[in-house]
């Protein structure tokens, strides 16, 4: 079997032309080079990360770790380690159920082991260790924290409460690249601390960052209300300008366009608060508020009096008209006393604090000359925004070229590296491509060639000689040639006799006789049928010379039958 795909083999090289055999060579040595490259490309896992920002400390555990579990891994830096993306929580699972990654501390399982023999002095000081331990992992979880620190200092109770010092602590955080703590989130932090040991007041919490920056100083209950206070007051200011900034914004991209302005607003709140007492008298509305009247009579019988002269002095007014008359005397006094009511307003007002103070726009737009277009955005911009100049609120509209070199740049750079991408990703397509097509156009070359040299090993020679025409013009001969040796063909294609010597042993004919001789016949140029024919003719010979004799044993028994 091998020796026939040998020599088939030798026969297809030997019919190529020189570039061809070049343009074989080549490509079975790519086909050598990138089959292998594709089967390890393929049974090559993809790696995905499966912790990162991890101290040396928890780096080596873990692939302490792995190494055991005969897990592959790779490491980026000294922080970061990769596992196969198949394997990725598996891995994550494994290393929590050790207590990895512990970022260098410990928590409660510090108690997991054997604490037989432990002195009250070690078992306070592991719970402290436990307690700073857990809030470093739970602040560690946070998503702006990369690392943690935690120190706690926690006194020993005394008998007064008035001699037991307050526990304290410090928290020293590392931000992650690109972010930062808001003050919300730093008082939270604090919070969280003091709500987690016991006798710690969030006051007593100190946090900096790796900086040395305060983020909070622990001033007190006092100091620390103030603080929140002003950062409350300060968010809300930021709140209002950012509402003013897109209202203006928002008109500015619809009349002009996106990119064509700019909006800065600053705004400042009244925080005073304010309580009012008024009282107001209107003096034309009176009201009676009471009214009092006096009556006096009296009557004397005398008809006349006598006395003291000049007694007529301490008469009332009148008296002296009543004493004249013949009959007794009168005396009547009448007296009326009304107070009024000034009608009084008294109003009482509160003013809440954070009432706009002032505002302060300022606004960039591109492009615009016109001085009268100016204005007119003005005067839009101050009704939106709420510009009030009585209240000391300030607007500035200037027109300003806006300098676009860079967006330009960076946005021609970030096209020219999208094309180069594309270039470069058809190319591959292309050349994947043509490399299939060439394999493929050669595989079918290969099983063409293959099925010919199959379909030469296949042809029949136990045709019939009725079957193996001649030439025209020419009569049925007796025809005792098989192939270019054994059957007797020439070098011109003209059968000859088949020697004595090279006939088989037990041929059941006879060598014709010497002198008979074939006429020597011109025969035409054979067809590579034929000569297909003819090199099968010669492989089988070779190879089987008793079939040969069979088929020719065959060829004469039939034409005895027709000849006789």
């Amino acid at each position: 079997m091998f020796n026939q795909v040998f020599q088939q083999f030798n026969r297809f090289w030997s019919q190529q032309s020189g570039a061809q055999r070049l343009v074989f060579v080549l490509i079975v040595a790519l086909a050598l080079i990138l089959i292998p490259l594709f089967f390890v490309w393929a049974s090559t896992p993809t790696y995905e990360i499966a912790f990162s920002g991890l101290t040396e400390e928890d780096a080596g555990q873990i692939v302490e770790q792995l190494n055991a579990n005969n897990i592959p891994y790779k490491l980026r830096g000294v922080g970061t380690i990769l596992v196969p993306s198949n394997q990725v929580y598996e891995v994550r699972l494994m290393m929590a159920r050790q207590g990895l990654p512990s970022s260098g501390n410990v928590g409660f399982e510090i108690f997991s082991g054997n604490t037989l023999g432990m002195t009250e002095f070690s078992q306070r000081v592991n719970y402290q260790r436990a307690i700073e331990g857990e809030l470093e992992r739970t602040i560690g979880s946070l998503k702006a924290v990369q690392a943690v620190r935690v120190h706690l200092v926690i006194p020993e109770k005394t008998l007064l409460s008035s001699d037991q010092n307050p526990a304290t602590a410090s928290v020293t955080i590392m931000e992650k690249p690109g972010m930062s703590l808001d003050a919300a989130q730093v008082r939270a932090i604090t919070h969280l601390v003091a709500s987690s040991v016991e006798g710690l007041r969030p006051e007593n919490v100190v946090v900096v960052d790796v900086h040395g920056n305060m983020l909070a100083s622990g001033e007190g209950a006092e100091g620390g209300s103030l603080t929140a206070q002003a950062d409350t007051r300060r968010s809300a200011e930021l709140a209002v300008a950012h509402q003013v900034e897109s209202k203006v914004q928002e008109i500015l991209d619809k009349a002009l366009g996106p990119n064509k302005s700019v909006v800065q607003a600053s705004v400042v709140l009244d925080w005073t608060q304010r309580e009012t007492t008024r009282q107001t008298f209107d003096p034309t509305q009176a009201v009676v508020r009471s009214e009092q009247n006096i009556q006096e009579v009296y009557t004397t019988t005398n008809g006349s009096i006598e006395g003291v002269p000049g007694a007529t002095t301490n008469l009332p007014p009148g008296g002296e008209a009543a004493l004249t008359g013949g009959g007794g005397v009168t005396y009547n006094r009448s007296e009326s006393v009304v107070n009024y009511e000034i009608t009084q307003i008294q109003t009482h007002e509160i003013e809440s604090p954070g009432e706009i103070q002032r505002i302060s726009l300022s606004v960039l737009v591109d492009g615009i000359t016109d001085t009268q277009q100016l204005e007119t955005l003005q005067s839009v911009i101050a009704a939106a925004a709420g510009i009030d100049q009585q209240r000391g609120d300030t607007i500035a509209v200037q027109a300003l070229a806006f300098d676009r070199t860079y967006i330009e740049t960076q946005t021609a750079e970030m096209q020219a590296a999208e094309r180069q991408s594309l270039y470069l990703r058809i190319g591959e397509i292309a050349a994947a491509v043509i490399l299939l097509a060439l394999i493929l156009w050669y595989v079918m070359r290969v099983l063409k060639n293959l099925k010919l040299a199959t379909s030469e090993a296949w042809v029949p020679v136990m045709k019939p000689v009725s079957e193996m025409a001649l030439p025209a013009g020419m009569g049925q001969v007796p025809s005792y040639s098989i192939g270019v040796d054994q059957l007797g063909m020439g070098s011109e294609g003209a059968p000859q006799s088949i020697p004595a010597a090279s006939t088989p042993q037990g041929l059941p004919f006879e060598t014709p006789p010497p002198e008979r001789k074939m006429p020597k016949i011109e025969l035409p140029t054979l067809s590579p049928e034929y000569e297909q024919l003819q090199r099968t003719l010669d492989e089988v010979a070779e190879s089987d010379p008793a079939s040969i004799a069979e088929a020719i044993q065959l060829w004469l028994a039939e034409d005895e039958r027709r000849n006789g």
